[in-house]
């Protein structure tokens, strides 16, 4: 049976610096701690419960570049599709432990998008462009039924508001930049965002009961300091 991990996240960098990091409930107006936006923040570190994951021991944030190479290496192929831990299934991912371990980074009702490790689909298929100057990992909010402060979904307008994060500041390259500007200017290339924008709405939505497959998108950043700014409108 799968057991409760809690991801250790020592980055001071959030506790102190706003702009600079991520979250579990992501907002101060989801009553998270606001000083690291994580759910269960502690001074000294940050830890979040990720939910039933395996028993592999906390992840830190040091870890991760190695442990995200170490699985593109292991999972070549599929032209490359294969190493997508957001491409797995329930089953596929229960016997991969790796994959339970990366995917413990985010919380609940949330998926981390490795751009190492990330596809867009759709057209012609490809990986995430320009990885390395990219963030290490993003986490996004996934549809829910009822609608949250972090994901909500507005029928008559058929409009998604998801919420994102990084929950590794100090490795992402525009860690020292305002606002949006933290994910915007380090993205890669501008169509990255749209692999942000399919992860929250995941499945188009099937999987909680709705269709989102012609649904407008807002991406917010959830900033250090747990407040939220605009970041992108995907169609």
């Amino acid at each position: 049976m799968l057991e409760h991990v809690r991801l250790v996240i020592v980055t001071m960098a959030v506790l102190v610096t706003p702009g600079c990091g991520g979250d579990d409930s992501s907002a101060s107006d989801a009553g998270v701690d606001a000083r690291s936006g994580f759910d269960g923040g502690v001074d000294g570190g940050m830890a979040v419960d990720a939910g039933p994951r395996p028993d592999t021991g906390p992840v830190l944030c040091d870890q991760l570049p190695a442990l995200v190479a170490a699985y593109k290496a292991a999972h070549p192929g599929n032209g490359g599709k294969d190493w997508d831990i957001n491409a797995l299934s329930l089953a596929e991912i229960a016997a991969d432990p790796a994959a339970q371990q990366l995917l413990a980074v985010c919380g609940d009702d949330q998926r981390p998008v490795f751009p190492l490790l990330a596809w867009e689909y759709g057209g012609l298929d490809h990986p995430w462009i320009n990885p390395d100057a990219s963030a290490l990992v993003y986490c996004v909010y996934i549809p829910v039924g009822p609608s949250t402060d972090n994901w909500a979904y507005d029928a008559t307008a058929d409009h998604v508001t998801a919420d994102v994060y990084i929950p590794c500041p100090d490795q992402n390259p525009c860690n020292d930049r305002v606002g949006a500007s933290q994910v915007s200017d380090c993205i890669g290339d501008s169509s990255n965002l749209e692999i942000l924008v399919d992860t929250a709405s995941r499945h188009d939505g099937v999987d909680v009961g709705l269709s989102l497959s012609e649904a407008s998108t807002e991406l917010r950043l959830v900033l250090g300091d747990g407040t939220k700014v605009h970041l992108y409108d995907g169609l």
